[in-house]
Order: C-alpha cells, then sequence, then structure tokens
C-alpha cells in the first residue's frame, strides 16, 4: 500500500473512475450533470476501436436518455435487432425477437461499440467539473481517513497521486480494482471462440444477427448490418 503523499502533491477530486468503457463513460456524464468533481482515468492512451459488446437493452437507452445523449446514442444502433441461431443447414433453431417497447424503448438493440463510446466521451467535455486522462495507469490505491488516495502512472512514466472521496472500479474482466479488493469475478464462459463480422452491405438484406451453430465444425459465426461507413 503507498504511503501518504505530502497534501501539497495531492490532487483532490470527490470521485475517480477508473476504465473509460461504456459504463465508466457513462457514470462519468451522469457525475458531470451533479456537478461532481469526477476524475477518469484509462490506461489505453484513446478509447478502444473495436466491438465488445454488440447488444443494448432498453434500460441502456433509458441511461443514456438521463445524460442527454440518447439522440447522440441512437444513430449508432438497429433497433429492434432480431437473432437467430441457425445450424448447418440454415434451419431456425430459434429466434430473439422482442418487439416490444413498453417501457418507452425497443428491448433490444444492435450498436457499433467505438461510435458509441466515441459519443459519451464528447458528452462528458460539456462539464468543467468532469477530467477525463487517457495514457493514465492505476498502480495501486488506499483507504486514507476521509477516503482513498490513488496512485497513477502516466503515458510518460511520471507518477500521479490523487485523493477523492470515493474509487470507482469499471476496468473491465482483468480488473485491478476488482482484485486489489479482493472480490471474486462471479460466473462461467463457453471455450468456442467467436466470429463477429460486420458488413456495409448485408448480404441477408437485413439488419439482423444471425448466428451459425454447427455442432461438427464447432462453429458460430454471426453477420450483422454496419451501418457507418468503413475506415
Amino acid at each position: 500500500m503507498p504511503h501518504p503523499a505530502p497534501a501539497s502533491s495531492v490532487h483532490s477530486y470527490d470521485i475517480v473512475i477508473v476504465g473509460a468503457g461504456p459504463t465508466g463513460l457513462t457514470l462519468a456524464n451522469q457525475l458531470g450533470l451533479c456537478g461532481v468533481r469526477t476524475l477518469l482515468v484509462e490506461a489505453e492512451e484513446k478509447l478502444i476501436d473495436y466491438p465488445r459488446g454488440v447488444g443494448m437493452d432498453d434500460e441502456s437507452l433509458r441511461a443514456f436518455q438521463q445524460i442527454g445523449l440518447i439522440d447522440e446514442v441512437r444513430r449508432h444502433t438497429t433497433p429492434h435487432q432480431i437473432m437467430r441461431f441457425v445450424n448447418g443447414r440454415g434451419r431456425l433453431l430459434a429466434e430473439l425477437d422482442p418487439r416490444t417497447d413498453e417501457f418507452g424503448w425497443p428491448r433490444r438493440n444492435g450498436f457499433i461499440q467505438p461510435l458509441v463510446d466515441a459519443e459519451l466521451l464528447a458528452g462528458t467535455r460539456r462539464f468543467a467539473s468532469v477530467d477525463v486522462r487517457f495514457g493514465h495507469r492505476m498502480e495501486r490505491f488506499a483507504e486514507v481517513h476521509d477516503g482513498v488516495e490513488v496512485d497513477l502512472i502516466d503515458a510518460d512514466g511520471e507518477p500521479l497521486t490523487v485523493r477523492a472521496r470515493y474509487l470507482v472500479g469499471s476496468d473491465g474482466g482483468r480488473s485491478l480494482t476488482r482484485k486489489a479488493l479482493g472480490l471474486s469475478f462471479e460466473g462461467s464462459t463457453e471455450p468456442t471462440r467467436w466470429l463477429v463480422v460486420d458488413l456495409r452491405n448485408d448480404p441477408l438484406g437485413t439488419p439482423n444477427a444471425y448466428l451459425g451453430c454447427d455442432p461438427d465444425g464447432h462453429r458460430v459465426d454471426q453477420v450483422t448490418e454496419l451501418r457507418e461507413p468503413l475506415s
């Protein structure tokens, strides 16, 4: 655990968020709306430019509505996206088709995560109380009498110590925050690898997702429509 740094060298915030994924970025916008002094740090030097998530529900859209970014996010989504599971012969095995929106927004939406993340990052710039720093890796943290002290390393290898009332870990599946707190990551995963292919002109003619389930080849392929120009 770090030793307490001299008060003159410590930067103070109300909340430090570790991890600039959708969760961290959304929380930073929520705190910005409330005028909370927030530091969001991300070890990478920029947003990750590949998708890790491909679908969101109506509750997610309500969260984006609450932070005033629903229009910006929705242009990167496919509402009412259907997911179909087919076998090696193309026969339908199962289908997810929730065509309802009784809670205000479509129950299932495909989305392009890098573009949504970029909208959430742009949203944080509305708030003078929110400080976003890429290329800053958290090394360790320790509780102090009135909050938490966090040791960071920037992209140049320079150390930085910040103090906050609270620390939020939104740093993904390999979360250093979670490990340092001794929290388990419960659940299971499948050993099968997935190939996700985003296409500008969907050969299936729809903006839906098809998963080919082939028990002989142990293959699962997903085809979805890409609504943005490829770079």
